[in-house]
């Protein structure tokens, strides 16, 4: 199993809860770009940020985590682009 994690930064308190939002609504979508076991979005510690944890299935094509990738970044919006970071850890 992989656990993708993205990590959004320098966000403010609305950004933060929308993104949250559009995050659940979203779900069933990014499920349709990659093989999600488990999608959490942690809202906790510093209030300018948000982490998102996927549990990913072993087997797991370049072509579907950059279609998810992707549909993680239309999430983020142009405007003001949050600092994002990611990484997959093989577990």
């Amino acid at each position: 199993m992989f656990l993708y994690r993205v990590k959004i930064e320098e966000l403010d308190a609305s950004r933060r809860l929308r993104l949250r939002d559009d995050l659940s609504r979203g779900e069933e979508n990014l499920r349709a770009q990659c093989p999600i076991r488990e999608m959490s979005v942690v809202a906790e510690g510093r209030a300018d940020e948000l982490d998102i944890y996927l549990a990913l299935d072993d087997f797991i094509e370049t072509e579907q985590l950059q279609r998810l990738a992707g549909e993680l970044n239309a999430l983020f919006g142009k405007e003001s682009l949050p600092r994002v970071s990611a990484e997959l850890i093989h577990i």
